[in-house]
């Protein structure tokens, strides 16, 4: 049985404490039949929520949480005892948002977002849900270049379990490939649209930009998705995983630099004296990252391996050749 990810625990603790406090003679039994849980999750919920509680998180600020004669009892917990509400400033921000993420073109859940924004828009006053619009309106929400026609084709080769034949611009080895497909997620990270698939030309699970699919076409074959493939592995987790065969690499960043942590995803950092910080990362090949570091120039420098040492002083050489002619 797969491992219960922290966020569903996280949602399911929040609604049984104030579940508890307004049913305070449940016994275990009735709470674990409640919310789908054994005895022992019940048990590991109550050893956690011991060590929650409010700043400075002294004796006097933590939750009281026990079992005694196979009751549940919750305590000093007063502002969990109903569900928390927004604020009117965060709910205005939200009905921004939402608005301006559910103009996005190709967007499935839209109609889903619109629906939850008109619930919001009848939790604050008109004026606000006014405001909130007019805000919506100077705010734009663009995931890379992706034209209407692509994203409805991809979305329907996902939707239909239809292989795919695109053309395949590779920013990291800068060429183009054409290759099948079998897409399995169309989904939004990091500001760009990406597509999911399983790559026939490597024959492993691989990650597409879409913006730099420069052509899609059907290959006529149809598929049945991968037994062991996990779509929320991409929503709710890390979206971009390592391979094993990635390799290693160590950076030190001066804080003119610090913007790499940004845009990179990385493993571990620490942090140096004078606002500088050492990073580590894996990646599949070097082209990209050197194009980010000579952008980054004396700022950021490679720690290891030498052969990323080696690639950027070659590029370097070869933009200084390029300049002097």
């Amino acid at each position: 049985m797969p491992a219960e990810r922290t966020t569903e625990r996280l949602k399911r603790i929040l609604v049984l404490v104030p579940w508890v406090i307004a049913n305070p003679d449940a016994t275990v039994e009735e709470v674990c039949e409640r919310f789908g849980i054994t005895r022992e999750e019940l048990v590991s919920d109550v050893d956690v929520l011991m060590m929650c509680g409010l700043p400075p998180f002294g004796p006097g600020d933590l939750i009281e949480a026990f079992i005694e004669e196979d009751h549940v009892q919750i305590g000093m917990a007063d502002y969990l005892a109903k569900p928390p509400r927004l604020t009117r400033a965060e709910a205005i921000a939200l009905l921004v948002m939402g608005r301006a993420v559910a103009a996005l073109p190709g967007l499935e859940e839209a109609a889903s977002l619109r629906s939850a924004l008109g619930k919001l828009a009848g939790a604050v006053s008109p004026g606000e849900a006014d405001r909130a619009a007019e805000l919506a309106d100077s705010v734009a929400v663009e995931l890379g270049a992706t034209g209407d026609d692509l994203l409805a084709e991809l979305r329907h080769a996902v939707d239909e379990h239809m292989r795919l034949r695109i053309d395949y611009y590779s920013s990291g080895r800068d060429e183009m490939t054409t290759r099948d497909v079998d897409p399995l997620l169309l989904c939004a990270s990091l500001g760009y649209w990406y597509l999911i698939a399983l790559d026939h030309r490597s024959g492993e699970e691989r990650t597409f930009r879409v913006d730099r699919i420069r052509g899609a076409s059907p290959a006529g074959v149809s598929f049945d998705p991968p037994a062991g493939f996990d779509p929320s592995r991409y929503i709710e987790g890390p979206f971009f995983t390592p391979s094993p065969r990635d390799l290693t690499v160590t950076l030190e960043l001066d804080p003119a630099a610090a913007w790499i942590r940004e845009v990179v995803p990385f493993e571990n950092e620490k942090e140096l004296p004078g606002g500088r910080y050492r990073i580590e990362l894996r990646t599949p090949h070097f082209a990209w990252l050197v194009r980010l570091l000579l952008s980054a120039g004396e700022a950021a420098s490679v720690v290891e391996p030498p052969e990323l040492q080696e690639a950027v002083r070659g590029a370097a050489a070869r933009a200084l050749a390029r300049y002097d002619r």
